[in-house]
């Protein structure tokens, strides 16, 4: 199968946000959009569309963030042709004024060379995985089934932007380098930040596991010029 190009656009306001206030700019957005356009909520009748989220809320450098992928580029007019630039959400003043554009056509591929990639604030743990996860005695076993996880999260994602991964999907390295317990929807999951090898290009800033539109599992490449080792 040939390599999927993937539209990707995302826009950087000039409004601070902390990471676990990415749900605050996404009522924002929905209070200007509405609840018609499925890709910006996610919400079918009374339960979810289970699909990959192509419309996502972030946190990016302190600054309020959102990522289009594929053909949800084509319902950004949804939120900008209008003339609302500022709203109120539980007392929070959040803008739409745009300080960047990050727009770019990326080539879906798997490379012979694996890339270096971090994931901040993942969610993989749900239910019986958790459950399954805390059995686990040696950190080699544990490693591996995080491995296993994120292979799937990869294959998600890729389904979801209509991409066949006709390789199969290599995670190596991966190391947890901070483990800690966040709040979701009022829940409380297990997050790890994790460094980890793989042979899937992986776009800037996607979100992967659960939470992926709010901000968690983001994506960032290492890149080798920085000291991280």
């Amino acid at each position: 199968m040939p390599d999927v190009q993937l539209a990707y656009q995302e826009f950087v306001f000039n409004q601070d946000l902390a990471p676990y206030e990415a749900g605050l700019l996404r009522k924002a957005v929905m209070s200007v959009t509405g609840k018609n356009n499925l890709l910006y909520h996610n919400h079918l009748g009374q339960g979810f569309r289970h699909a990959y989220p192509l419309i996502q809320y972030k946190s990016l450098m302190g600054k309020a963030a959102i990522l289009y992928l594929g053909k949800a580029v084509n319902h950004i007019d949804r939120l900008f042709n209008n003339s609302i630039t500022e709203v109120q959400i539980e007392g929070k003043s959040l803008s739409f004024e745009i300080e960047k554009i990050h727009a770019r056509i990326y080539t879906l591929t798997t490379h012979e060379n694996l890339r270096k990639y971090d994931i901040i604030n993942w969610i993989p743990l749900q239910d019986q995985n958790f459950k399954d996860f805390q059995s686990l005695e040696s950190e080699n076993e544990r490693l591996s089934f995080l491995s296993n996880l994120l292979t799937a999260n990869i294959l998600s994602f890729a389904k979801g932007v209509g991409w066949h991964i006709d390789e199969q999907v290599i995670i190596k390295d991966l190391q947890i380098y901070q483990q800690k317990w966040i709040s979701f929807k009022n829940q409380k999951f297990l997050s790890f930040n994790v460094r980890f090898k793989t042979n899937v290009f992986l776009p800037d800033h996607i979100g992967l596991g659960k939470g992926a539109a709010h901000n968690y599992g983001v994506i960032f490449p290492v890149k080798k010029n920085l000291k991280t080792e």
